[in-house]
Formats: C-alpha cells, structure tokens, sequence
C-alpha cells in the first residue's frame, strides 16, 4: 500500500527523478491540466472539483508517505505540485503566454514562500505540505487572471 501511495504523492514517480523534483512535478503537470481541459471538460467548476479531491486525498497520502520516511515534507512528495500549478493554470487563456506565466510564477511564488505561503508550512503534516503550494497556484492565477483581465 505504501508504493501506491509512493506513486502517488511523486505523482508517477516524478518526484524521485533527481535534481529539482518540485520543478518536474510543477512541469509534468502543464499536459495534464491542458489536456484535462480541453479534452474532458473546459468547465473550471468541475475541475476545481478534481482538484480538491487531488488535495484532500494529497494531504492523508502525504501524512502516510511522510510518516513511513521518517520526513515532514519528503522532497519526493510533488503532489503539492501538481494541485498548485493546476490551480494557478485554472481557467487561463489557452495562450503559451499565459501558461509559460503561470508556470514561471507560480514556481517563483513555490520556492520564495512570501509571508502566508510560508506561514501556511507550518501547519501540521500533510496540510503543511500540500496549502503552501495551494496558495502560491491562487497567487499565480490572481496575477494571470489580471493580466488576461487588462489585455
């Protein structure tokens, strides 16, 4: 069961390729996010949907996986990621323009933790892990959504 859960907070095993494993996860979701939305459903509703199921279920897998490393918050552990970057693509123009942004600030956003991003580490276990990288995606959409807004 914990290889399941393994798989799935290093989204595929994406979090355990070295070097920058938040970068990847953030990157491997960019097809993931498009193709969900043009492919599935564009309905941003529904997906916000997925997207908080993604969540709650990354919190518990990540208070297990971290728990059976020995780690708070795993380097491994990208499903934070994933659910981040999705959120701050959420309902953008379909623009690489506005993709490569949103990917671009919400990794800034992600790895500088400004004041609540970072606050927000220090909630216990998984909720820890996956609301930073919550709030640094609606961050990074607030940013985008303005954009597109004044283009």
């Amino acid at each position: 069961m914990i290889q399941v859960l393994r798989g799935f907070t290093s989204v595929g095993y994406v979090g355990l390729i070295p070097g920058a494993p938040g970068t990847y996860g953030s990157l491997v979701t960019l097809p993931i996010a498009y193709f969900w939305s043009t492919l599935v459903t564009p309905n941003p509703f529904i997906t916000l949907g997925l997207i908080t199921v993604i969540t709650l279920l990354g919190v518990i897998a990540s208070n297990k996986v971290g728990a059976f490393l020995g780690v708070e918050d795993p380097g491994e552990i990208v499903i934070d990621e994933l659910v981040g970057q999705w959120i701050a693509v959420l309902a953008i123009p379909a623009h690489l323009g506005f993709w490569l942004a949103a990917f671009i600030l919400f990794r800034v956003f992600d790895i500088w933790k400004p004041w609540l991003i970072d606050k927000s580490q220090q909630l216990p276990g998984g909720i820890g892990v996956m609301m930073d990288d919550v709030l640094a995606g609606l961050v990074a959409l607030a940013i985008i959504q303005g954009a597109a807004a004044l283009l």
